[in-house]
């Protein structure tokens, strides 16, 4: 049985743990391995998630979510408001052995709702994401455009896809 539902400091171990397995089957043949290992330590060390956490506690549109299949957490998504009713997909991990299981679109649907009133929720895709970018597309994101970004010396196409929300 899927539950979405809202993070806690309970949860920063299972999202690094997600985090860690997550990029290394999605970006391990798009990063080096020592570019992932030191994004992983700064984007999800436990004071970075800490704070993540308290910011979703305290906002009345809260926006980081946790998946748990059979009780087991298997995922999570954020989102950030851009304006009155877009938001950015920030992220969304679910373990591989859980992937085409429904999770990412409950995800989806979850902000669609709590996030009211949404019109638009978009997300940026390295290139060579083709797990990503075929989520996307599958869920009905449109390509929009592209931009080079330069992290740590690695530069790669990001594309921007997005959803419009009636």
């Amino acid at each position: 049985m899927l539950t979405i539902r809202f993070v806690s400091n309970d949860d920063i171990p299972h999202i690094q743990s997600i985090a860690r397995e997550t990029w290394i089957f999605t970006y391990g043949d798009i990063y080096p391995m020592e570019y992932i290992d030191h994004f992983l330590s700064k984007a999800y060390s436990y004071e970075n998630l800490s704070l993540s956490v308290e910011r979703d506690l305290h906002n009345a549109k809260r926006s980081f979510l946790i998946a748990e299949f059979n009780n087991e957490v298997v995922g999570y998504a954020q989102t950030r408001q851009v304006n009155e009713e877009d938001y950015e997909l920030l992220r969304i991990y679910v373990r591989p052995g859980y992937h085409k299981q429904g999770i990412g679109n409950g995800f989806i649907e979850e902000f669609v709702h709590v996030l009211k009133p949404i019109k638009k929720l978009f997300a940026w895709v390295a290139k060579d994401n083709h797990i990503g970018r075929a989520f996307y597309e599958k869920k009905g994101f449109k390509e929009v455009e592209e931009k080079v970004e330069t992290i740590d010396g690695n530069s790669k196409i990001q594309t921007k896809y997005e959803l419009e929300i009636k």
